[in-house]
């Protein structure tokens, strides 16, 4: 998956198990791919010397949250990851940020996986793994 620097200036933030929506900005680094996406499917007749395709249905996406890992209670990323493993929590997420009028991401997640590692000399790193549980709404704040 690729993903998109957050380099400071996004908005990430994250359904604790608690229910309470918690800032993960200051720890995300990497964003992989969130948005909407639809399934096509074929719409060509017998007759049409072409291929058409139709919009479907929303697809079950998957999207990675990865940074530097922090076991600070209650915000830190390890005190809200771990505890939404199998859990569908909501997301909402500001590539530039979460001012008035900028992109916002929003939609429920079942978090599939939380990781931690670590690497001689280099800081310890999370990442967090989470499919799409209902629709992502692309909107603004």
């Amino acid at each position: 998956m690729t993903g998109y620097s957050s380099a400071g200036r996004s908005y990430v933030a994250v359904e604790d198990a608690g229910g309470v929506m918690r800032d993960l900005s200051p720890w995300v680094e990497r964003v992989g791919p969130l948005g909407r996406e639809l399934a096509g499917r074929d719409a060509a007749g017998v007759n049409d010397a072409t291929p058409r395709t139709a919009a479907g249905t929303d697809t079950a996406q998957e999207f990675t949250l990865s940074g530097r890992w922090d076991d600070t209670p209650d915000i830190g990323p390890d005190a809200v990851l771990s505890g939404i493993v199998g859990m569908a929590v909501a997301v909402e997420y500001g590539p530039a940020g979460n001012g008035p009028g900028r992109r916002r991401v929003s939609g429920r997640f079942v978090c599939l996986s939380y990781r931690i590692s670590s690497a001689s000399g280099e800081p310890v790193r999370f990442e967090a793994r989470f499919r799409q549980d209902g629709p992502a709404a692309l909107g603004t704040w």
